[in-house]
């Protein structure tokens, strides 16, 4: 958090960005957009919440269970013991199918794809893709063999690796806007291909959506899931505001109506500019998720303990 503060507050003080803006006199026409958006979030929100307590009050020990099959994974519980008891959890993370020396083959694999590809001098969204393909096949198998076990628990691990790389990507973002002065048309991060908003409408919804699954399932017992799920919310406004906007009246967005409600120079405005802004808004998604994913992953393996040495 002080990381993303110091990055926010150097944007915000010593690199504005180079982009239209609008007049006051036009901010506020889409206004009832920006109302209406905030009250079909709130509608939604409040639609998992009343899920939630309902299935609460239907399946009051739900909340405890941690996992779907605890009693067919075996962990050790060596790590309860000792200065370094806080670190044994991690055993719930550890690869079940795949074997450390195709993990060892792949990383090798990976390496030299990212080499190869810089020395083709392929643009960076290249370079990096050619690093992260060869571990798709195991983070696949992986992930079915922990949905298997874990259920839901499985998909909580899915959202929050790709929540933060996600952030990745925002970040890569503002430093092209530090290293190219605030021009936002050479900061568009790694895979500018997809800096649209189309994307940015269905990746933040997914998000948004997982986090209200993880909610209703979860949400009794995470409090720090709570949190990310609110931040989510507050950034599906947003999205729900831009999507309206790009797709409605183009030449109003592209003369800063991007800006979007909190942006500088939005509906309501902040000091912060588009880039900035989003990535504030990521960042307030991802950090209470690893929190809460932490939390979920301490209880998923003292449940599995407790199942293992439970008597009969």
């Amino acid at each position: 958090m002080v990381a993303a503060g110091i990055l926010l507050a150097a944007g915000a003080m010593l690199v504005p960005i180079r982009a239209p803006l609008l007049p006051a006199s036009e901010r506020f026409r889409y206004l009832w957009v920006a109302v209406a958006a905030s009250l079909a979030v709130i509608a939604v929100d409040a639609a998992w919440i009343a899920a939630m307590v309902i299935r609460r009050r239907r399946h009051p020990q739900a909340p405890r269970a941690a996992l779907s099959a605890a009693g067919m994974v075996h962990i050790e519980d060596a790590g309860s013991r000792g200065p370094r008891a806080w670190l044994a959890p991690l055993a719930v993370l550890r690869p079940e199918l795949v074997p450390a020396r195709l993990i060892a083959i792949t990383g090798a694999t990976a390496l030299g794809m990212v080499i190869g590809a810089t020395m083709l001098g392929l643009p960076a969204w290249a370079i990096v893709s050619a690093g992260l393909l060869p571990w798709v096949p195991l983070m696949f198998v992986e992930g079915i063999r922990k949905y298997q076990h874990y259920g839901m628990y499985a998909l909580f691990g899915a959202i929050a690796l790709l929540q933060a790389g996600h952030l990745g990507e925002h970040t890569v973002q503002v430093i092209q806007v530090f290293v190219f002065n605030g021009d936002l048309s050479r900061a568009h991060g790694v895979f500018g291909q997809l800096d649209f908003e189309t994307v940015h409408f269905l990746w933040d919804g997914f998000v948004w959506i997982g986090l209200g699954a993880l909610l209703l399932r979860f949400g009794t017992t995470n409090r720090w899931l709570w949190v990310a799920f609110i931040a989510a919310s507050f950034h599906e406004v947003e999205h729900l505001y831009l999507m309206f906007v790009y797709k409605a009246n183009i030449d109003f967005y592209v003369n800063g109506g991007f800006e979007g409600v909190m942006g500088f120079g939005g509906v309501v405005g902040s000091p912060f500019f588009r880039p900035y802004m989003h990535f504030a808004y990521n960042a307030c998604v991802i950090i209470p998720l690893l929190f809460a994913f932490w939390d979920q992953t301490v209880r998923v393996y003292r449940s599995t303990v407790l199942r293992e040495d439970a008597p009969g």
